[in-house]
């Protein structure tokens, strides 16, 4: 490949109890790959997954907002300073796609290392990291030390430890997904599910508002997963719903990025 032009590259960031084989996530390679195109996906190093489907809880119960960031960065990095010559991927044509808390996690990412980022398309997205901890009763977590929440799919219980809650509350402004939003200089494409209960559409809504300039499409009559689920085969078996979410990611990253910002 010398001589020819430099990869861009979409990067992947999965939500909370997700990981990189689960569902559509694998087979998103087979739409995203073009001749001009890298897709990047990877496990968050403290998302509970090792050789197999959650099999590493202690991590997952270590796992702060600030550690995944810090994984993000890492991949930043790594493509700009080896993968660029080994894989031929462009240093400045990194692109972030987030699902869930990944999408937040997107956000957030996007306003402390703009450097890193040309791009960002989010799935689902939380537009606040205390919607993760909703239904967890804060004082009883903090008295005993360790929560566990229930994985509905494998029926899990699932430890957190308190040193998570409290990495958010001491770092709740720099977190801001909202705020992160509003200061994005940078093009940006929301989908949402209109029947998403997870993550209630209203926050994506909060979202766009936030950011002028971003592009917000609804998905009608969708959920969370936009109609796909665990296991899957192959994008055969996704959603029509699926297939238009990943044709207007594509679309809309394949633009040129000074035409997709309106001042």
């Amino acid at each position: 490949m010398p001589g020819s032009e430099k990869l861009s590259v979409s990067i992947y960031c999965h939500g909370f109890k997700g990981f990189k084989d689960w569902g559509f996530v694998p087979h998103i390679h087979e739409f995203m790959v073009t001749e001009n195109r890298a897709l990047l996906t990877f496990n968050y190093s403290h998302n509970g997954v090792d050789k197999r489907d959650f099999d590493a809880l202690d991590l997952f119960a270590a796992n702060t907002i600030g550690q995944e960031l810090r994984d993000m960065e890492s991949i930043a990095r790594w493509i700009q300073e080896e993968a660029t010559e080994t894989y031929h991927l462009h240093p400045e044509k990194l692109d972030w796609i987030g699902h869930s808390r990944g999408g937040g996690n997107v956000w957030v990412f996007s306003a402390l290392f703009p450097q890193y980022v040309r791009k960002i398309v989010t799935w689902a997205s939380i537009n606040n990291y205390e919607h993760l901890f909703r239904d967890i009763d804060k004082e009883k977590w903090k008295a005993d030390g360790i929560t566990h929440i229930t994985n509905a799919r494998t029926q899990q219980a699932m430890p957190m430890n308190w040193m998570i809650y409290e990495e958010f509350e001491s770092n709740r402004e720099l977190y801001d997904i909202v705020k992160s939003a509003q200061k994005l200089d940078k093009p940006a494409l929301i989908i949402h599910g209109s029947n998403d209960s997870a993550v209630p559409i209203l926050q994506a809504e909060k979202l766009a508002e936030s950011c002028m300039h971003a592009i917000f499409i609804k998905v009608p009559n969708q959920d969370h997963t936009f109609g796909t689920s665990h296991p899957m085969k192959s994008l055969e078996q996704a959603s029509h719903a699926f297939w238009l979410v990943l044709d207007n990611t594509l679309e809309f990253l394949e633009e040129e990025a000074e035409d997709q910002i309106i001042a």
